[in-house]
C-alpha cells in the first residue's frame, strides 16, 4: 500500500492452512478450491491520510471476520496483504455470500460518511485446482494454481464495486443453477472475452450483480496491449511498436463504430438475427442426431420453434432427408425432475402435445431421465455438463447450447438485450469424444427399457390419468 513516493507500508496477516490442505509435503496433493480476491479501490491514494487508509482496511477486514464467524469459519486459507486479500473456500456459496455481505454493508456505510471516506471494492472469484507449497517467507503452506492467478487477474480489471467470476467458476455455479441447486445463476452476466495480463488467449469473464443490492454490471474497460499477441504470432520485433501505435490510435474509433453497428435500437442486433442461419448451416449435412436438454416440452416448443431461433424447423429438414436412409437412431433426452416434466405437460398442453407429435412424425425417440439419476453419469464427463442443450452429429461435431440470458441495455433499460451462447466442437476433440460416450450411455439405458419414453401414451396418462 503506497503512502508516499518514498515509503511503503504493508499490513500482513497470514493464517496457516487447515487440515484440508497438505502440510506434510509440498506439491503432492491437488485440491479444488474457490478463490476470493478483494481489493479496496483507491486505498493507497497519497491524498488520503494514513488513518483513513487504515480505517478502510480495518472496516473490510472486520466485515470479512464477522461473516466468516457467522458461518462457522469455512475458509481453508486466508492471506491479508495491505488492502489486498485472498481467501480460499471449498464451496462457492461462501465467496458469493461473502461478496453480497460486504457490498450490502459498505452500501449502508457509504450513505453516512464523507466522499473521501467511502469504500469501494473490487472482487475476483475463481474455481479450480491448486497445489500446496511452502512460500519460504512465512514458513507456512499456501495454495497456488492457474485459476487462483486468473481470479487475481480479473479482480485487477474489475470496476469499483464489481464482482467478477472466471469462466470455470461461472460454469460450475450456472450448471448447479440449471439443476435448481442455487439461485445465484439469476444474477450472473456475461461480460464477454477479455485479454488478461500474460495470457495469449482471451478469457471469458462474468459479473455477479443485482440491481441496488450488490455488484456493478458496467462493461469492463481494458487497455489495448497487442504486444503479447504480436510476439505470440512471431512478428518481427521491428513491427511491434508501429503496429501497437497504429491500433491504439484507431481503437477508440473502431470500438465506437462497432457499438453503433450492433445497437439493437437500430434494428441491427447481430446475435439472434443470425442464429437461424447458423442453425440452418449446421443441420444441412447432419447424419444421425442425438440431443439432450434441460427444458421441458412446452417451454422447448415455444422457444425453439419460433423466430428467430427456428431450431426445430431446421432439424426437421435434416431429419426428412434421413428418412430416405436406414438411419433411425435419432434420440432426444429430457433431463429434469419428473414433477417439472409432468407439470409442464399439464400447464402447457397444446405446446407439449405439438412437441411430442413433432418427435413422432420425424422418427426421433423422446425419452426422459431424472436429473438426480443423471448426475452419476455427468460427473464422468466434465466437458459437457455446463449446458441447457447439447446436439450431437455422429462423425461430425457437437454443439453446446447455453441459456438465453438477459443483459442490461444501457440505452433502453426497459427492454433488456437477449443473448444465447453456443460452442461448436469438431470431431476428435475432447468435448466431442466425451459427448459421444455420454450419449452412448443414455441410448443403452433407453434401449434396455430403463428410461421413460415420452410419447402420446405418456401424455394421455398425465392429462387423463390413463
Amino acid at each position: 500500500m503506497r503512502i508516499s513516493n518514498n515509503y511503503k507500508l504493508y499490513v500482513v496477516a497470514t493464517i496457516p492452512l487447515t487440515k484440508n490442505m497438505n502440510v506434510e509435503t509440498s506439491l503432492k496433493n491437488i485440491d479444488d478450491g474457490w478463490y476470493f480476491f478483494i481489493d479496496i479501490v483507491g486505498s493507497s491514494n497519497p491524498n488520503l491520510s494514513i488513518t483513513c487508509q487504515l480505517e478502510k482496511i480495518n472496516k473490510i477486514k472486520g466485515l470479512i471476520a464477522k461473516y466468516l464467524e457467522s458461518v462457522g469459519e469455512p475458509a481453508i486459507y486466508k492471506s491479508f496483504t495491505g488492502d489486498g486479500m485472498l481467501i480460499v473456500f471449498l464451496r462457492y456459496e461462501y465467496p458469493l455470500d461473502l461478496s453480497i455481505f460486504i457490498h450490502k454493508n459498505i452500501l449502508e456505510f457509504n450513505l453516512v460518511v464523507l466522499e473521501p471516506e467511502k469504500i469501494f471494492v473490487r472482487i475476483g472469484i475463481g474455481f479450480g485446482s491448486f497445489l500446496s507449497f511452502q512460500d519460504g517467507v512465512h514458513k507456512e503452506f499456501a495454495p497456488w494454481g492457474h485459476e487462483l492467478v486468473l481470479a487475481r487477474r480479473i479482480m485487477d480489471i474489475a470496476r469499483p464495486n464489481q464482482i467478477l467470476l472466471t469462466d470455470f467458476a461461472y460454469q460450475k455455479v450456472k450448471n448447479d443453477y440449471l439443476f435448481n441447486k442455487n439461485k445465484y445463476g439469476l444474477c450472473l452476466y456475461d461480460k464477454g472475452k477479455i485479454m488478461l495480463k500474460h495470457h495469449n488467449e482471451l478469457e471469458n469473464v462474468y459479473s455477479f450483480f443485482k440491481e441496488g443490492e450488490y455488484g456493478n454490471n458496467s462493461d469492463i474497460e481494458f487497455s489495448l496491449d497487442l504486444k503479447p499477441l504480436i510476439l505470440y504470432q512471431k512478428f518481427d520485433d521491428t513491427f511491434v511498436a508501429p503496429i501497437q501505435n497504429f491500433c491504439e490510435a484507431r481503437f477508440g474509433t473502431i470500438l465506437g463504430k462497432f457499438r453503433d453497428l450492433t445497437n439493437p435500437s437500430k434494428g441491427l442486433e447481430i446475435g439472434l438475427l443470425s442464429t437461424g442461419l447458423i442453425y440452418q448451416v449446421l443441420f444441412e449435412n447432419g447424419q444421425e442426431y442425438v440431443s439432450a436438454t434441460y427444458l421441458p416440452p412446452g417451454e422447448y416448443w415455444e422457444i425453439q420453434n419460433s423466430e428467430p431461433l427456428s431450431l426445430l424447423s431446421h432439424q426437421e429438414k435434416s431429419l426428412r432427408r434421413l428418412k430416405q436412409s436406414k438411419l433411425v437412431n435419432n434420440f432426444r433426452f429430457l433431463i429434469m425432475e419428473k414433477e417439472k416434466l409432468d407439470n409442464d405437460i399439464r400447464d402447457n398442453q397444446n405446446s407439449s402435445l405439438l412437441f411430442i407429435k413433432w418427435h413422432s412424425e420425424n422418427n426421433v425417440n423422446l425419452f426422459f431421465i431424472d436429473s438426480s439419476e443423471i448426475n452419476t453419469i455427468l460427473v464422468k464427463y466434465p466437458k459437457i455438463v455446463h449446458n441447457v442443450g447439447l446436439g450431437f452429429w455422429d462423425g461430425k461435431y457437437v454443439l453446446q447450447f447455453g441459456p438465453i440470458m438477459e443483459y442490461i441495455n444501457p440505452k433502453d433499460k426497459i427492454h433488456p438485450l437477449m443473448r444465447r451462447r453456443f460452442w461448436l466442437h469438431a470431431h476428435g476433440s475432447e468435448t466431442y469424444n466425451q459427448t459421444s460416450q455420454f450419449f452412448n450411455e443414455l441410448i443403452n439405458l433407453a434401449i434396455k427399457g430403463k428410461m421413460i419414453k415420452v410419447d402420446h401414451n405418456y401424455y394421455n396418462k398425465i392429462i387423463n390419468g390413463k
